[in-house]
């Protein structure tokens, strides 16, 4: 009956062992490398989340700069409904400006900053509203209509990025901050990511493994890539806004700064490599399934015209993604009325583009190297 059962439910036993492997290597790593450096010690300051019982005073007007948004002071008083200072209440000053500007009534939740240094009056201010609610609420709708319209492959969607969020946020993130190469860090984390995502939304089968060979070959591949473009681009990876923190960090940690970078390229294009070579592969294993006789250069072909497709909308996806998250900088660079020639020759141009062409090339070789994965591990039949 055993023997029976672990036929039956091979692969679900295969997938649910490496996935369960990946999460124990994962918190061995997070225990191997704690982070014991902090850029900022604050001793005594805390984070509370409280709800407003009253607003005792406000003066408050519109702001010219930011309409819509009021400035002046409010006078609150906070409950405190967690942690150690929990039913305790608070009095204090709100004040709100033109960029931060977090205006309260009577019943809005929000956290607190709690400054009770030893041997000094304690300072409380309002840091943010408290979003842990609205956050929950958006994340179950999102899961809900993750399983109703996917079924079965969004529940292991679901799965896969959680495990995804785990795999970076206890690995990745510990060993790039003590020290371990980012590059090396983010190839063995994207490796890991690849197997328990594609194993999860196709199982263990052909296509899933010339899906993973040929995403493990683009990934690779790209590291020669990030080196040529960087050479080309004079991008040293000190060039990113966060450098100056990162180099106090580095003296304490080792960090590998003029590598971060190359990480935040891998992870943001590994979702799209991913799913081209999967889309290949499941489309020349159909090709099979239908003519079992066909032959290692008719696939090779057919893989390269559907690439050809997917290159196009994979690309600028990338691009798009990258200039998108930085449409603010790109207005503000607008408003100063930068020329052509200093736009071009400015480091933000060039890591902005080194991170968008490095991540295209990635999905652009993912095509060849997956048609001619399959083709050559294809077994012609009759």
């Amino acid at each position: 009956m055993i023997k029976a059962f672990v036929k039956e439910h091979k692969n679900s036993i295969i997938t649910a062992s490496i996935i369960l492997i990946v999460l124990a290597v994962v918190l061995l790593i997070w225990r191997l490398f704690p982070v014991e450096y902090s850029l900022f010690k604050n001793k005594g300051t805390t984070y509370e989340k409280g709800r407003v019982v009253s607003v005792n005073s406000q003066t408050l007007e519109d702001s010219k700069d930011t309409p819509g948004r009021n400035i002046g002071i409010q006078n609150i008083t906070v409950e405190f409904t967690e942690g150690e200072y929990k039913g305790e209440s608070v009095t204090f000053d709100n004040y709100l400006s033109s960029v931060h500007s977090i205006e309260v009534v009577k019943g809005t939740r929000v956290v607190v900053k709690c400054d009770r240094p030893d041997g000094v009056a304690p300072y409380y201010s309002l840091y943010q509203y408290d979003r842990s609610s609205g956050i929950i609420t958006i994340l179950i709708i999102f899961a809900a209509l993750l399983i109703i319209v996917g079924r079965k492959k969004g529940l292991m969607s679901g799965l896969a990025l959680f495990v995804s969020i785990m795999i970076i946020g206890f690995g990745l993130l510990p060993l790039i901050y003590n020290g371990f190469s980012p590059i090396l860090a983010s190839l063995i984390v994207c490796v890991m990511i690849t197997v328990v995502t594609l194993l999860l939304l196709n199982g263990f089968s052909k296509k899933t493994l010339i899906a993973l060979l040929s995403t493990f070959t683009g990934l690779f591949v790209s590291v020669g890539v990030y080196a040529l473009t960087a050479k080309i681009l004079n991008v040293t990876g000190y060039n990113i806004e966060e450098t100056e923190s990162l180099i106090m960090v580095s003296r304490e940690t080792g960090l590998k700064i003029s590598e971060v970078i190359f990480s935040g390229i891998l992870l943001a294009s590994l979702g799209a490599v991913m799913d081209t070579t999967m889309s290949i592969s499941s489309a020349l294993y159909e090709i099979t399934c239908v003519d079992e006789r066909v032959s290692k250069k008719s696939l090779f072909k057919s893989g390269m015209n559907m690439g050809s497709d997917m290159i196009g909308t994979m690309c600028q996806t990338l691009v798009l993604a990258f200039v998108g998250s930085s449409i603010a900088l790109l207005l503000v660079v607008y408003s100063y009325g930068t020329q052509l020639s200093q736009f071009l020759a400015s480091e933000y141009f060039a890591v902005e583009l080194f991170q968008s062409l490095t991540g295209s090339f990635a999905v652009i070789l993912a095509v060849p190297i997956t048609s001619w994965m399959f083709s050559m591990l294809y077994k012609k039949k009759g």
